[in-house]
């Protein structure tokens, strides 16, 4: 992946509204993955956060959404939605055969991002 297609994707993910994000990841990887990626029990708040008018989620929750997004939008780029839904939900060897959005869950940014950038470059970077 280019150095600036990845600043590209970092610069929307971070001037991106919230409400706005969470709606986008609601329809490309579903609520409950997104339930999964901020750590948060109610099942409604995807829903909740990503309604115009709707709560802000608290800021260890946006980060993680945030840092989701990132690692979502860098697959789908390069692969599409499928894919990318496949690749955050499936055993990652980069990462020790855990599931990508765990390492989102737990904000380990620098492993998940780098396997996300080793998947679509093809290569092993993590």
């Amino acid at each position: 992946m280019e150095a600036s297609v990845r600043n590209e994707i970092h610069q929307d993910t971070t001037r991106m509204n919230i409400h706005d994000l969470v709606r986008e990841l609601n329809e490309n990887v579903g609520a409950v993955v997104v339930q999964t990626m901020a750590g948060v029990k109610d099942r409604t708040s995807p829903y909740k956060w990503a309604r115009p008018d709707g709560p802000v989620p608290r800021q260890e929750f946006e980060d993680r959404l945030r840092l989701g997004y990132r690692v979502w939008k860098t697959v789908y780029m390069a692969d599409g939605k499928h894919v990318a839904l496949a690749w955050l939900m499936g055993a990652n060897p980069r990462l020790e055969e855990n599931l990508p959005v765990l390492y989102i869950q737990e904000q380990r940014s620098r492993e998940v991002i780098g396997a996300a950038e080793a998947f679509v470059n093809d290569t092993y970077a993590a």
